[in-house]
């Protein structure tokens, strides 16, 4: 019975570890088109096909670029979503255009 209790007890602290220290927040990735607002850029994400304003590290990000970006998903208090740019992860080059029907 001796040989359990150090096994009990090193399973006790790892759970109650895993308790107390919870999994850091995983940064969030979106994909898609990047086009110009007024006073703003917009990502076009493919994942979900809603909008997002871009905000935070944006330098990289150019217009007509289709990238992916990593951060977090945020809401304004009237329910706009925007986006936090941790870093631009990939560029994908140019955005296609999809052709329009005559």
């Amino acid at each position: 019975m001796e040989s359990s209790l150090p096994h009990s007890l090193t399973a006790l602290l790892l759970s109650a570890s895993l308790l107390l220290f919870p999994k850091p927040a995983q940064a969030e990735t979106l994909h898609g088109c990047v086009s110009s607002a007024p006073n703003s850029i917009i990502l076009r994400n493919e994942g979900d096909r809603q909008n997002y304003d871009l905000v935070g590290d944006t330098a990289a990000i150019k217009v007509g670029e289709r990238v992916k970006v990593s951060g977090k998903k945020k809401k304004d208090t009237s329910g706009k979503r925007y986006f936090l740019v941790g870093k631009l992860s990939k560029n994908y080059g140019a955005c296609k255009v999809s052709p329009t029907a005559p």
